[in-house]
């Protein structure tokens, strides 16, 4: 998705304000008062706040598939492309704490069609991506294939979230990329012949 210059900077305003004031508090209202901006100049960019969470979700997500397209892209082992990964997901959520904001209120999305199917639309793809590396590696046995490429996946997502809610329940104390790096040792124990 193709974003105007005006528009990354609503999205980056937008992002600001979750993370100073939490999710709730994202209106047109406050992001106009943030920005200096009246409020018809941002519904020129944005239809509305809908329109403003599915731009920085999408605005993101593109951030991190190009990133981990270059890294699928190398000539590293399977194991080594998922730390690398991992350490580029970590670093990308602790740079940008108002993500964790984000993707942990999937939950309000589930009365807003639009959103929730981006959410759902992300993760999907996001589950895909790792069983297809998953299976990669177990073609090439770097991976152990004695348990299913699918299960490997939930493993790891599931290591993924629980590290990112622990960062954010500690207020954001927490050293997420130490902790990303143990999750990584022991996913790599368990992916491992």
């Amino acid at each position: 998705m193709i974003f105007t210059e005006r528009q990354i900077e609503i999205i980056n305003a937008s992002k600001d304000l979750i993370g100073e004031k939490g999710l709730q508090n994202l209106t047109i209202k406050n992001l106009a008062k943030k920005m200096s901006f009246s409020e018809p100049a941002l519904y020129r960019h944005f239809q509305d706040k809908t329109q403003i969470l599915k731009a920085l979700l999408l605005f993101h997500r593109e951030k991190v598939v190009f990133k981990i397209k270059n890294i699928l892209d190398s000539d590293i082992s399977t194991l080594e492309k998922f730390e690398k990964i991992l350490e580029y997901k970590f670093s990308h959520i602790e740079k940008n704490p108002a993500l964790v904001m984000i993707i942990f209120s999937e939950t309000s999305f589930q009365y807003c069609s639009v959103l929730s199917k981006v959410v759902a639309k992300i993760m999907e793809q996001r589950s895909l991506s790792i069983i297809l590396l998953i299976k990669e590696g177990q073609e090439k046995k770097e991976i152990r294939s004695d348990i299913s490429s699918e299960q490997l996946a939930t493993i790891m997502m599931g290591g993924i979230r629980k590290t990112i809610l622990d960062w954010k329940l500690s207020g954001f104390e927490a050293d997420l990329k130490l902790e990303g790096k143990k999750l990584w040792e022991t996913l790599e124990l368990i992916f491992k012949k």
